[in-house]
């Protein structure tokens, strides 16, 4: 039990305000190995001497114990914040010079900024992201649409890594592969997938001609989906208004001066335009305030929900995987 500092209430340990008059408790600096409470400014457990906030999270308990549970459930980021953190996201671009002697080789190398780029040769799908670490692509496929393919996903790559910048901030840690395996099972999550997707294909279709965009990913997945359609139209805005977010960015890197290169390579692979996808883009997103909100609260739900034992071995798979790659 703990005592409110206001009326003196005794609430249960795990009360984030005081039942009787409503405050606000400051979090306790619970140790996440032993849980023994310790002094706000502690970094060491003064009962098991463990580091209370590791330098990385290395192991699920430590994920999932109470103390980073109340982290997140308690976590607020201010718009400033969390344009800081985009903008410490993009700031390596900042320092190399996009070069190559073809659009496509110009674009390779600014994904390769980013993430390691490796062509794969097998497979229908023109390219993927492996466990958020490397961007797949094809090349067989003409140089437009691997240009298409690597924009599309690099944006995947950078949606993933918003959302681990925004935990680690949260949690007060360095990436890891156990909390990068966590982030990875949110984002396969159907609904999360469905999210993913709309802002990868919305981000390529920016830097493309009209007439090329393609939906088609985004359309077998809400084709295949158990949600009603208001649950698609909010994960199509939440996807848009991460998409937006990125295109801000890219613009800064793939110019117009780039950008007519793209439209130049289009014009000499590919002849036939569609105009059906484009009426999948749209303004509607949310404000980045409500986004933020939104985002926190379903990842702390997703978190509850991934603490269960029952998911751990999924979990543990995942991590294999990133640990390996």
């Amino acid at each position: 039990m703990k005592s409110c500092g206001i009326c003196g209430t005794l609430n249960f340990k795990e009360n984030n305000y005081c039942i009787h008059c409503g405050n606000k408790f400051i979090l306790e600096n619970i140790c996440p190995y032993c849980d023994s409470i310790n002094e706000n400014h502690a970094n060491f457990c003064v009962k098991c001497n463990k580091q209370i906030n590791p330098v990385f999270i290395d192991d699920f308990d430590v994920l999932f114990s109470e103390f980073n549970e109340n982290l997140l459930l308690n976590a607020k980021i201010t718009d400033e914040e969390y344009n800081a953190l985009l903008n410490d996201i993009f700031l390596r671009a900042n320092y190399v010079r996009i070069h190559g002697n073809t659009i496509k080789e110009k674009i390779l190398n600014f994904a390769s900024v980013f993430a390691e780029c490796k062509t794969k040769a097998k497979g229908y799908e023109r390219g993927f992201i492996f466990l958020g670490n490397n961007i797949f692509y094809d090349d067989r496929l003409d140089d437009s649409v691997q240009i298409a393919t690597i924009i599309h996903e690099l944006a995947h790559y950078l949606l993933f890594t918003i959302i681990e910048s925004l935990l680690c901030s949260i949690f007060n840690v360095k990436p890891s592969t156990t909390l990068q395996s966590f982030i990875w099972y949110f984002l396969m999550l159907p609904e999360f997938k469905i999210m993913n997707e709309y802002c990868a294909h919305t981000v390529e279709g920016r830097f493309i001609p009209y007439g090329y965009q393609n939906y088609g990913s985004f359309n077998v997945l809400v084709k295949d989906a158990p949600f009603d359609e208001a649950s698609i139209k909010t994960m199509v805005m939440f996807g848009n208004s991460f998409a937006n977010e990125i295109i801000v960015y890219l613009e800064e890197y793939i110019n117009n001066e780039l950008r007519q290169e793209i439209k130049s390579q289009y014009k000499r692979d590919l002849e036939n335009k569609s105009y059906d996808s484009i009426l999948l883009e749209t303004d509607e997103c949310f404000s980045l305030n409500d986004k933020n909100s939104m985002l926190i609260k379903i990842l702390y739900d997703i978190f509850k929900e991934a603490s269960n034992p029952s998911v751990r071995e999924e979990l543990k798979s995942i991590r294999d995987g990133f640990d390996l790659s």
